[in-house]
């Protein structure tokens, strides 16, 4: 992502267009740097994951007229379309680790017309791999005011705690997870509940909630001071106490058999959430999760 592209909406997903992803596993990590601290992890072999990674001068160059091709998806005129390269594709070949143009392009499958979750679209929302970041910035901004007023841009039209439910991956330190923001019923006594998964155990759940736990009292201050709701989406005395009223909880579910197959398993549990979330949850609905929610082969 350019400098330019910082604030475009969370729809658009744009890739250097001479960037290349490369899909082999290499020694080393040279992925950005994170402000996230990670448990440690067991592998030595990684992959680039994002086109604002630093690519190896000897990662190969498109060497055929097929090589050098872009898929665009939906269409190349829609202008939220993913621009697909061969170098992207490659990232489903065995043993690699999907890229952030894949996932992205997985996720607005998932809340395309052909998905099996189509009929559910408005019960949530997914904001793509570049979501998590631009609210982890928000701690080091000094004028947090200004910026959060633009990041608002990712969201426009969509409304927060009207949702029931909101989804967008984590990435660090070349794993991914999942995040899932259940916004309660008004008749609820309970606030949101933060869920993160994570099929490695690899992520640091507490400080992954710190930062999502933000950007809802951020938005949470804005609407208040603003007075943007037309009609309060939470019980009254839940929504004036929010702040307070936040819960997180680390989800067990089952987990991957390997050192690559995060990015799979994090589009799996968007899919199979959603598939069977109820219209709303309640704390009693967590135990539809565990590391017996599926068998890690499907």
């Amino acid at each position: 992502m350019s400098s330019d592209d910082d604030f475009k909406d969370n729809g658009d997903i744009r890739t250097r267009e001479n960037a290349s992803t490369p899909s082999r596993k290499r020694k080393g990590d040279d992925s950005v740097n994170f402000s996230m601290r990670l448990r440690p992890r067991k592998a030595q072999e990684v992959v680039l994951l994002d086109a604002d990674a630093h690519h190896s001068e000897s990662a190969e160059k498109p060497t055929t007229k097929r090589d050098a091709m872009k898929i665009y998806y939906p269409s190349s005129e829609h202008s939220n379309s993913i621009e697909l390269s061969h170098d992207d594709i490659k990232c489903l070949e065995p043993e690699s680790l999907l890229s952030s143009t894949i996932m992205n392009f997985y996720i607005m499958y998932l809340q395309g017309p052909m998905s099996s979750i189509s009929t559910q679209r408005g019960k949530y929302h997914i904001f793509n791999t570049y979501f998590f970041k631009k609210l982890e910035a928000l701690k080091s901004k000094v004028d947090k005011p200004s910026y959060f007023l633009n990041l608002r841009r990712w969201w426009k039209g969509i409304d927060i705690f009207q949702k029931p439910y909101i989804l967008f991956p984590v990435h660090a330190d070349t794993h991914w997870s999942l995040v899932i923001i259940c916004m309660p019923a008004k008749e609820d006594q309970s606030g949101p509940i933060i869920l993160h998964l994570d099929s490695l155990k690899f992520h640091n759940s507490r400080l992954i909630f710190s930062v999502v736990e933000r950007f809802l009292k951020q938005e949470w201050n804005y609407l208040k001071e603003n007075g943007s709701l037309a009609e309060c989406p939470i019980r009254e005395t839940v929504w004036k106490k929010l702040p307070h009223k936040i819960e997180k909880k680390p989800i067990a579910v089952p987990q991957q058999e390997n050192e690559f197959d995060c990015g799979l398993f994090v589009l799996y549990y968007m899919q199979r959430f959603i598939e069977e979330a109820p219209e709303r949850l309640h704390k009693k609905d967590l135990s539809m999760f565990g590391k017996t929610w599926f068998q890690p082969e499907e």
